[in-house]
């Protein structure tokens, strides 16, 4: 992620929707998803779908 605290910001955003999210790494810049162990494929695919919603949005934000 190129803007400090984004990683953060997509994960909160995330998690609001729904799907559980962390971050990573030396600085917080990577987003991890952590989805349950057993999930419906339709359910894996929309909350696949919200982290990339929250990545986009903070993309608008930032620009």
């Amino acid at each position: 992620m190129d803007r400090s605290g984004a990683a953060r910001d997509v994960c909160d955003a995330a998690f609001r929707a729904g799907p559980l999210l962390e971050t990573a790494g030396p600085q917080d810049h990577v987003v991890k998803l952590l989805p349950p162990l057993s999930v419906a494929e339709g359910q894996l695919e929309q909350s696949l779908e919200i982290p990339d919603e929250a990545v986009a949005g903070d993309r608008a934000l930032a620009s």
